[in-house]
């Protein structure tokens, strides 16, 4: 086994959240992020409509279905299978988020037509050049801005991740212009050497056009 990845799973054996996780029976150790911004911020309850982006393994997913409950709904969205998480109110969805074609398949799959929180962990495949993964992370930052100013109801939240970096200040002028409040929050769960935050985006400010011209614009 190479050294590099050797160190690495030895690193992640050794990681408390990697192993509370494993515990708990939660899908990946980035749940504990989603918790920990939750119980800051509140913004997951029972019955409540979620839009997952980025969503494998699932444990993201697997939360947030926990919480909102039954009556709850969590569509998910990846290029990558989502394996089973056996919750009636997952609706999975296997697209790339780039794809313009993503806001047609997630219509039909809220039946009230609006999300109360569109959920962000998205991260690119990692070349190790950070000038060229702080682009396309930015990039997948903005794209989950634009799906929410489709599917967001008016008050509804966005939680989404950034690596901070040149492009992040342009990022966050733009959500601004979006939500009545920004916070920037930078979980426990995170890795120190990590440069990612996220943006919890507050009360979103509605003038959306219809569906079919936001389509279109996306």
């Amino acid at each position: 086994m190479p050294d590099v990845k050797r160190r690495w799973i030895e690193e992640r054996e050794r990681d408390v959240y990697h192993r509370k996780a494993k515990e708990l029976g939660y899908r990946s150790r980035a749940t504990f992020k989603l918790m920990q911004i939750d119980k800051t911020f509140r913004l997951l309850k029972q019955g409540a409509r979620v839009i997952d982006l980025g969503c494998s393994p699932g444990g993201w997913t697997q939360y947030a279905a926990e919480i909102t409950g039954p009556e709850g709904l969590v569509v998910a969205v990846d290029a990558a299978n989502l394996k089973d998480l056996g919750m009636k109110q997952v609706r999975f969805i296997r697209a790339d988020v780039m794809n313009p074609d993503l806001v047609s398949s997630i219509g039909p799959a809220l039946p009230r037509g609006s999300a109360d929180l569109v959920m962000s962990d998205l991260a690119p495949d990692m070349t190790g050049r950070y000038e060229v993964d702080h682009e396309r992370q930015i990039a997948l930052a903005r794209r989950a801005l634009d799906i929410s100013r489709v599917f967001l109801k008016s008050g509804g939240n966005l939680v989404v991740k950034v690596f901070e970096g040149e492009l992040s200040p342009s990022l966050e002028r733009h959500a601004r212009s979006l939500f009545k409040k920004i916070k920037k929050f930078r979980p426990a769960a995170s890795r120190k050497r990590s440069s990612e935050c996220y943006l919890v985006c507050l009360g979103f400010i509605s003038s959306k056009p219809t569906r079919a011209a936001s389509q279109t614009a996306l």
